[in-house]
């Protein structure tokens, strides 16, 4: 039964063809034209540079304005700078993903 299935859906079981299967299985069963499922998805450049962006400031900045900002600014029962600079890379990074989700169709 398996070889017959592999003959029906050629590269669905993750052989060779996996990525021909893929596109034949979308192709026939979607709502995708074979055309635009033989097309590669188109490079985000904008989320590209947002995420490089984003992980320059955010963590290489971290130490640098650790250094920067005086001690007595942060005591110990609070979060730090490099902590706030954490929190901010964790907030932001949902919202730059669901830009990629709003905006892919």
């Amino acid at each position: 039964m398996e070889a017959a299935r592999r003959r029906q859906h050629p590269g669905a079981a993750g052989g060779p063809g996996a990525q021909l299967g893929a596109s034949f299985l979308q192709a026939r069963h979607g709502s995708v034209s074979p055309d635009e499922a033989a097309r590669t998805a188109p490079f985000h450049l904008d989320l590209w540079f947002y995420f490089t962006l984003q992980n320059w400031v955010l963590d290489f900045g971290r130490p640098i304005a650790m250094l920067v900002f005086p001690l007595e600014w942060f005591p110990l029962n609070k979060p730090s700078v490099g902590d706030y600079f954490h929190m901010a890379y964790n907030v932001i990074t949902p919202f730059l993903l669901l830009k990629r989700l709003l905006y892919c169709f």
